[in-house]
This record gives structure tokens, C-alpha cells and sequence, in this order.
């Protein structure tokens, strides 16, 4: 039997608080670092630096390999400045990231014992700078090899010009509007 204004579905679904009380401290419990997870967390923070410099390094070869293609194009080849003021900050960008790993590593170091939280809050800010850092080098470095590819496939013989763009239909243009915004139909 069950009370007038509940069902028994209603008291089956609910949990027991105590179970989730439980719950929540056994998970506050195993978040918590403790000083002798110090070490571990060193050598998991120095893989991760390890991780992100090889990245660099791929990002770093990738850009010469960007310079060097880009060197075999004409000099007033569409959009030539512009694309090398994207490889210079692409590489800027991945010096920049080297630098602070470089730094990064010497404040791993550098942290005294027992000081595990430090080491959680420079393990953060290392991947939230790099994950900035290298997504920005990707975009610079992408934004170049589209302008390259592009320069190559215009400088090949027998490919078509590139296609003048359309002027909009009557039906794709925005609708004429008066003095308020309005559109006029």
C-alpha cells in the first residue's frame, strides 16, 4: 500500500541519501592529492611536455616544408604577403611555445616536495597555453598551405583561371530598404 498522494514507482526510484552522501565523499576522497602522489604527477606532467614538444617539432617542420614550397612560387603569386605574414606568425607562435616548455619544465623542477597541488595547477596552465599556442600555429599554417595550394594549382599548365565570381541573381541579393531598414518589396 503507499500513501495517498505518492505511487510506488514514486518510492521505488528514490535513492537512499545516505548512499549518495557516500558517493560524493568517496569521490571528493580520491580527488584530493596527496603528497606522495607528487611524483607520479612530475612524471605524467613531463610526459605531457614531452608529448606537446614533439608536437612543436612536427609544427616546426611542417612550416619549412610550407617555406620551401612557398619559395618556388613567383614572388607576385596571389596573395604572397599575406601568406607569409601567416607563416612568420605561425612560426612565431611555435617559438613562443617552445620557450615557455622550455620554462615550464625548469618550474616542474623547481617545485619542492610535497607541494602536489602546485604541480596539478602548472600541469593546467601548461595544457591550457600549449592547447592555445598550437591551435593558433595550426590555424596560421593551415590559412598557408591554402594560399600555396592554391598559387600551385593557378601556376600549373593547362589549368583552367580560376572563375570570376557571379554577380548575385535578383533573388540572392538582400532586399532594397528605406531611410528605416525596412525592406522595400
Amino acid at each position: 500500500m503507499t500513501n495517498p498522494g505518492q505511487s510506488a514507482t514514486t518510492l521505488a526510484v528514490r535513492p537512499p541519501r545516505r548512499l549518495g552522501w557516500f558517493a560524493l565523499l568517496a569521490a571528493a576522497a580520491l580527488a584530493c592529492a596527496r603528497p606522495d602522489d607528487q611524483p607520479r604527477m612530475v612524471d605524467e606532467a613531463l610526459a605531457a611536455a614531452a608529448a606537446y614538444d614533439a608536437r612543436l617539432v612536427d609544427l616546426a617542420r611542417r612550416a619549412d616544408e610550407l617555406e620551401h614550397r612557398r619559395a618556388t612560387l613567383p614572388h607576385d603569386t596571389l596573395n604572397s604577403a599575406a601568406a607569409e605574414h601567416s607563416l612568420s606568425q605561425a612560426r612565431t607562435a611555435i617559438a613562443g611555445q617552445r620557450g615557455y616548455l622550455t620554462g615550464a619544465r625548469a618550474r616542474l623542477k623547481a617545485i619542492a616536495p610535497g607541494a602536489p597541488r602546485e604541480v596539478r595547477a602548472l600541469v593546467d596552465e601548461l595544457r591550457q597555453r600549449l592547447d592555445t599556442g598550437l591551435t593558433e600555429a595550426v590555424a596560421e599554417l593551415s590559412a598557408v598551405e591554402s594560399s600555396v595550394a592554391i598559387a600551385e594549382q593557378q601556376r600549373r599548365p593547362g589549368a583552367p583561371p580560376p572563375e570570376p565570381i557571379a554577380e548575385p541573381t535578383v533573388e540572392d541579393r538582400a532586399p532594397d530598404t528605406d531611410r528605416s531598414g525596412t525592406p522595400i518589396r
